[in-house]
C-alpha cells in the first residue's frame, strides 16, 4: 500500500512540474525559443505522465488505456514542429556537427531529417496508443 501511494505522491509531483513549467512559459514568453503550443506540449507531457502514474497506482483501467495518447501527441509535437515547422533549425549535439559540414555550416537539413524520423516514428506510436486504448475499452471492467 505504501508503494501505492508513493507512485501517486510521484505521479501528482510530475504534473505539478508540468503546471509550473506551463505557467512559466505563461508567465515569461519572452523566454520561449519555440511557438507558445510547443511550449506547451512540451509542459503537458509532464502533467499527462503524471495523471499515468496516478492511474496506474489507483487501478482506473480506462485512464490507464487512454493517458498514453496524449502523453505521446504531447511529446512528439516538438520533434513535428523542429522537422517541419517553418523557419531555421540549429542542433546543438556535438555528434551532429560532421554531418553539419557535409551540407553546410548554415544548413539545418540534417537537424530537421533527425527530427523527422523522430517524428515520424512518434506519430506511429500514437496510432499504436489508440488501437491499445480502443481493445481495452472494449474489455469488461474488472
Amino acid at each position: 500500500m505504501a508503494a501505492r501511494e508513493g507512485s501517486v505522491a510521484a505521479g501528482v509531483a510530475i504534473a505539478a512540474l508540468g503546471s509550473a513549467i506551463a505557467l512559466l512559459a505563461f508567465l515569461q514568453p519572452q523566454q520561449m525559443r519555440a511557438p507558445a503550443g510547443v511550449v506547451y506540449a512540451a509542459a503537458l507531457a509532464f502533467v499527462f505522465a503524471g495523471w499515468t502514474v496516478v492511474a496506474r497506482a489507483r487501478g482506473h483501467s480506462r485512464l490507464k488505456a487512454w493517458l498514453p495518447v496524449p502523453l505521446l501527441l504531447c511529446m512528439v509535437t516538438p520533434a513535428v514542429w523542429i522537422a517541419f515547422g517553418p523557419g531555421h533549425r540549429q542542433c546543438g549535439i556535438a555528434a551532429v556537427a560532421g554531418v553539419l559540414r557535409i551540407f553546410g555550416a548554415r544548413s539545418d537539413l540534417p537537424c530537421r531529417m533527425g527530427f523527422g524520423v523522430a517524428a515520424v516514428v512518434g506519430c506511429f506510436l500514437v496510432l499504436l496508443a489508440v488501437r491499445q486504448a480502443v481493445r481495452s475499452s472494449r474489455e469488461p471492467v474488472a
